[in-house]
Parts: C-alpha cells; sequence; structure tokens
C-alpha cells in the first residue's frame, strides 16, 4: 500500500479540547520567546520542545499512514497539554515549583496520572488485532508506563544537574532549595537530592494507580 500523508482530521476534535491545545501552544511560543530575550537557552528550548509536544497528536493522524498509531484517541494530548501548561508556565515561568513545596508533587502525581491514562488506550490499540485486550493487561502496562516516565524524567533531571549546572535534584545549595529546612535532611543537600528523587517516583506511582483506575471506570462505561 502507497504511504500517503493524510489531511489534519480537525473535526474529530472536541471543540473545547481544541481550543484548550491552541491557548497551550501560543503559551509555548510566549514562554519560549521570553526566556531567548532574556537569554535563558535553557527554558527557551524547553519550551521549544513542549511546543512540539503539543503537536503529537497531529503528526501521528497526518503521518500516521495506516498504522495503529492514528488510533490514539485526542484526549491523550489533552492531557499532555494540562501537563505542558501547569508544569511550564505556572511550575517554571510563574515559579510555583519554588514558591509552594507541594507543587512538584502535585505535577508528578499528574504526570503519572497522564502517563497511565494514555498508556491504558496505547495497549488497548496495540492488542487491537489479536482481539480485544484485557483490562488487567492494560491497566499494569499504564502502570509500568507511568513509572518508566518517572525514571526517564529523573535520568534527565540528573543529567541536566550535571551537564549544566541546573539543581533540578535538589542536590545542591542554592534558591531552589531555600525553602527546605536542612536540619530534617542531616543537613545534607545529597540526602535531600535523594529525598526528593524518590518522593519524585513515588507520587509518580500514585497518580499512575489512579489514572489506572480513572481509565477502567472510563472505557467500561464508554462501551456500554
Amino acid at each position: 500500500m502507497e504511504y500517503k500523508i493524510k489531511k489534519h482530521p480537525t473535526k474529530e476534535i472536541p471543540k473545547a479540547q481544541f481550543i484548550f491545545w491552541i491557548v497551550v501552544r501560543i503559551c509555548m511560543i510566549g514562554c519560549a520567546t521570553y526566556s531567548f530575550v532574556h537569554g535563558d537557552i535553557v527554558m527557551g528550548w524547553e519550551s521549544v520542545a513542549c511546543f512540539i509536544f503539543t503537536h503529537l497528536w497531529d503528526c501521528f493522524q497526518v503521518f500516521g499512514g495506516e498504522s495503529f498509531i492514528i488510533e490514539v484517541p485526542p484526549l491523550s494530548q489533552t492531557l499532555l497539554n494540562i501537563i505542558i501548561l501547569f508544569g511550564i508556565v505556572f511550575g517554571s515561568y510563574m515559579e510555583l515549583f519554588d514558591k509552594i513545596w507541594w507543587f512538584d508533587n502535585a505535577m508528578h502525581i499528574l504526570s503519572g496520572f497522564v502517563s497511565a491514562a494514555f498508556a491504558y488506550d496505547f495497549a488497548v490499540i496495540l492488542q487491537r488485532k489479536k482481539g480485544q485486550c484485557s483490562i488487567i493487561l492494560a491497566s499494569i502496562f499504564g502502570l509500568m508506563f507511568a513509572i518508566t516516565i518517572a525514571a526517564g524524567w529523573e535520568f534527565y533531571e540528573f543529567l541536566m544537574d550535571t551537564l549544566h549546572g541546573t539543581n533540578l535534584q535538589l542536590s545542591k545549595a542554592g534558591p531552589e532549595t531555600a525553602m527546605f529546612d536542612m536540619s530534617k535532611y542531616n543537613n545534607e543537600y545529597g540526602y535531600l537530592g535523594l529525598v526528593d528523587t524518590m518522593t519524585d517516583m513515588m507520587m509518580n506511582t500514585c497518580g499512575g494507580i489512579v489514572g489506572m483506575i480513572f481509565m477502567i471506570i472510563l472505557r467500561k462505561r464508554s462501551s456500554k
């Protein structure tokens, strides 16, 4: 079968979700522009990357041909855009990561939720030619995917701290650690960094469990 680039199926996107996508994309363009103008190259390119990620579903539909990837629902992109909006705009640019102690935990819970929700549908799509995918299999795949994403994010933080001098894992003194009472961490930034990393992993796992349960209920209702 000849490969063809397809027309973008805009009508398949719920109107409210599509408007939300546009708002997030505009925000990413604004964030990237602001960062580059003020010399923050890291955040500038991170915003550019996030802008690209807001178009994943579009790329799946246009360039996916007849592969399984075109069956990914718009809801997956909407959930991803929620993470991008809260993580980049509110977390990084409005500095809520530094101002509110629980904001980082909330973002990791949300990340786990979204990862599990996406992976649940992805597992169902992958198994579609072999029959209906087991709920248990899709749920386990979703949870494991959420945990894998959490591990990948920690790899990213470690590499950025090591290669670019950031303090994403809170392993050294800086404005990012000013809100912490170091006496609770044996006055060791290394211990604080370990606690931060493991807490992030556990929050992602909790979010993954919630996302797994959410998808089971959602898909059971939609199948009736």
